[in-house]
């Protein structure tokens, strides 16, 4: 994925585009199924919470705007 394309499926992640929150999700999947483990066994809390962080994550991450070029968090 184009680093345009994947800023365009944040923004609709961001204004609450289910599809685009799990294409987001299903992305990291197998970074989050490898993190997910405890004592060598899948965790699924823990696996929850990677993906509760990641979910924060869509919010927080810094995006440019095309006019200022400049960084910013939109709530």
């Amino acid at each position: 994925m184009q680093e345009r394309e994947f800023e365009e499926l944040l923004w609709k992640a961001r204004n609450k585009d289910k599809k685009a929150v799990f294409e987001i999700i299903e992305m990291y999947r197998p970074l989050l199924l490898k993190y997910a483990k405890s004592n060598g066994k899948f965790d699924e809390d823990l696996y929850q919470e990677l993906v509760c962080a990641v979910l924060k994550s869509i919010i927080k991450f810094p995006m440019k705007t095309e006019e200022h070029n400049n960084l910013y968090i939109k709530y």
